[in-house]
């Protein structure tokens, strides 16, 4: 079967159309995956967080070393960016074991 001028022109039109919403949903899929790497990264950090706070309430607190709400707020402080960098330098590999997880939810739908 021969397609006339226009019916062919359509057709073109309507892969190459096929063909950048295939590339646009490639590329939106890369960017999930960073976010979801980023997100993952930072689960992973408030729960070491939550480590370092568990921690550190089973040291009895004495008068030398206790300078109060100060030193509290400085201690969260630290030990939250302490986190922070443990999760983003490889940590405990919670992060990483979230990220596949949250990969592996990730249905990709393929487009005809």
């Amino acid at each position: 079967m021969t397609l006339s001028g226009s019916e062919r022109v359509f057709q073109v039109s309507a892969e190459k159309e096929l063909a950048d919403l295939k590339n646009l949903k490639s590329k939106a899929l890369q960017a999930d995956e960073k976010r979801m790497q980023e997100v993952a990264a930072e689960f992973e950090s408030l729960f070491v967080n939550e480590l370092f706070k568990s921690m550190r309430r089973t040291v009895p607190k004495n008068d030398y070393l206790n300078g109060g709400l100060r030193q509290d707020i400085f201690e969260d402080m630290l030990y939250q960016e302490y986190a922070r960098k443990i999760s983003h330098s490889g940590g405990l590999g919670l992060g990483e074991m979230v990220y596949k997880y949250l990969l592996s939810t990730q249905k990709e739908k393929p487009l005809k």
